[in-house]
């Protein structure tokens, strides 16, 4: 045996190649319109179908909950860099004069 011959057997798959793809097309995304559906949402209960608000077009439910879910997220993350952000200013106790260019007490009103 031969440093080549690993002892498998390659065997060609009795399919084709086609040459020419032509038109046909399996799936295709729908562009939207203008609307990104985030100006609020109208939701019956009784028939359990949302609605953008802006456009009236049928939306997905789950899409919408993921689509509350992301800024419900982004909200939390601003506002705990807010937090982080107003306990560092709270730690200050001087702050360089934009005139003077010396160190300045700064005020707690």
């Amino acid at each position: 045996m031969n440093d080549n011959d690993t002892g498998a057997h390659v065997r060609a798959l009795p399919v084709k190649a086609r040459r020419d793809l032509g038109t046909e097309r399996i799936l295709t995304p729908v562009t939207g319109g203008r609307c990104f559906h985030r100006h609020g949402y109208l939701v019956d209960e009784r028939a359990v179908e949302v609605t953008c608000a802006t456009c009236h077009e049928k939306l997905s439910p789950t899409w919408v909950l993921l689509q509350l879910a992301y800024e419900e997220n982004r909200w939390h993350a601003l506002h705990e860099r807010y937090q982080d952000e107003m306990r560092r200013l709270a730690e200050r106790e001087r702050t360089k004069c934009q005139h003077c260019g010396q160190l300045t007490r700064i005020s707690r009103r």
